[in-house]
């Protein structure tokens, strides 16, 4: 009964949460107030930046849940593409700006190797950056030259999303890059090239349950990468919501599928979010996955930057970047305020994946204690069991990582919503 009584509360409160946080996403997040850019008005901080984010919007064929900014492969357009971002790298760090790290995204960021190699070395030649971190799909490692990123690339990240053949094929990634069997096999060729490899993997499918997401699990498990990087499949809002909506399972399948993830990582990777796992075993993993929300400069179609307050949107037209580039020398079309309390409630959500929501922590942070900043959401979290006092500070518990990873879910919702409304915003090279 008392089992009965707490999952209920849970399934009561995540649905509360789903319901506040859509409606938040479509306040906070909408881009009426976005404003055009006019060229030559930048602000280049003092301290380096923690990431530049490159987005290579290209793919072959388009997977059938992906929001993410994407076109179909030509080629000549994309040698184009790449000539211009190379022209919009250089002029970011010509005028001053520095960084910590880069991570490639896409689309497909291996789809010409030729361009992303000049692309990383030009990075490496101008800059002094401790890592670089790539996205990939799994059958680059059959059909590519994987070897020549050796050196170049610190960490990959391997989409795969499922070894399971019946959600590849519901998924359309079966006839894509193969069956699990055979994608296992392209990421175990990937282990031995780069220093750090992150497999990422998805749950919700609406024909997955507890068990099959374990048995998914330990499969990559048995594969022994660095990193595994595990989530529910993201409904959204907007447009993408009814294509993803038919390949989801309902919401309450969720809460025992993220135990089941637990459980079958449990013995060997440590849970560094209720989203990220690390391996326990062997040297320790440099190349962290997600970091505490700091500052993002994106470049690239389709790219987004983050500045304290600001919000830097990228064309998300590749002729409209290309002349942007040529005009300006940056791709950044649109800037947009973010309310500093949503950027509260981003630190509140990444203190609660962590664990532990440490008051001094926060207040420095802020200027304002969690109770001073958010009286709303602690009295939901401990309303919730979502937390337990411990002192000044609070403790998360197993149903907060759940909710921890709810709300996670509900960042990438938002970014799916700003994708949505940003390919309809004007041009402004024209």
């Amino acid at each position: 009964m008392t089992h009965f009584l707490s999952r209920t509360r849970l399934y009561l409160a995540t649905d509360s949460l789903d319901w506040v946080m859509n409606r938040s996403i479509k306040q906070s997040l909408s881009l009426q107030d976005a404003v055009p850019v006019s060229a030559g008005i930048d602000c280049v901080p003092d301290k380096p930046i923690e990431t530049l984010y490159i987005h290579i919007p290209f793919c072959h064929t388009l997977c059938r849940f992906c929001s993410f900014h994407k076109v179909k492969f030509q080629e000549s357009l994309a040698r184009e593409y790449f000539q211009a971002l190379r022209q919009e790298i250089r002029q970011v760090i010509a005028k001053g700006y520095r960084f910590n790290r880069v991570y490639i995204g896409g689309g497909t960021t291996t789809i010409l190797e030729d361009e992303l190699i000049k692309t990383i070395e030009l990075i490496k030649s101008l800059t002094n950056i401790r890592e670089v971190s790539c996205e990939s799909d799994p059958i680059y490692f059959k059909e590519g030259h994987p070897e020549l990123l050796k050196g170049l690339v610190d960490r990959m990240s391997i989409g795969v999303q499922s070894f399971d053949d019946a959600i590849l094929k519901i998924t359309g990634r079966f006839e894509k890059f193969g069956s699990g069997l055979q994608q296992a096999e392209y990421v175990s060729r990937a282990i031995e090239l780069f220093p750090t490899v992150n497999v990422d993997m998805m749950y919700g499918f609406k024909m997955q349950t507890a068990d099959t997401v374990y048995a998914d699990l330990q499969q990559t498990m048995a594969l022994n990468p660095d990193q595994i990087t595990t989530y529910p499949l993201t409904i959204g809002i907007g447009k993408n919501r009814k294509k993803a909506g038919r390949l989801a399972g309902h919401p309450h399948e969720l809460w025992p599928q993220f135990l089941a993830a637990k459980q079958a990582l449990a013995d060997r990777y440590i849970m560094e979010f209720p989203w990220t796992f690390s391996r326990s075993f062997g040297q320790p993993v440099q190349n962290k996955y997600v970091l505490d929300g700091e500052d993002c400069l994106g470049v690239g179609s389709g790219a987004f930057g983050r500045f304290g307050e600001q919000f830097r949107i990228s064309s998300f037209d590749i002729a409209d970047y290309n002349r942007l580039i040529k005009q300006q020398g940056s791709g950044v079309c649109y800037t947009k305020p973010l309310e500093s309390k949503a950027l509260i409630q981003h630190h509140l959500m990444m203190m609660m994946g962590h664990g532990h929501l440490n008051n001094k922590v926060f207040k420095a942070h802020t200027g304002r204690s969690l109770w001073q900043a958010l009286p709303l959401e602690m009295s939901f979290l401990l309303a919730s069991g979502a937390v337990v006092k411990q002192g000044e500070n609070y403790t998360t518990t197993e149903q907060g990582q759940f909710i921890a990873l709810k709300m996670f879910v509900g960042f990438l919702t938002g970014m799916d919503y700003l994708r949505e409304q940003a390919r309809e915003l004007p041009l402004t090279s024209v």
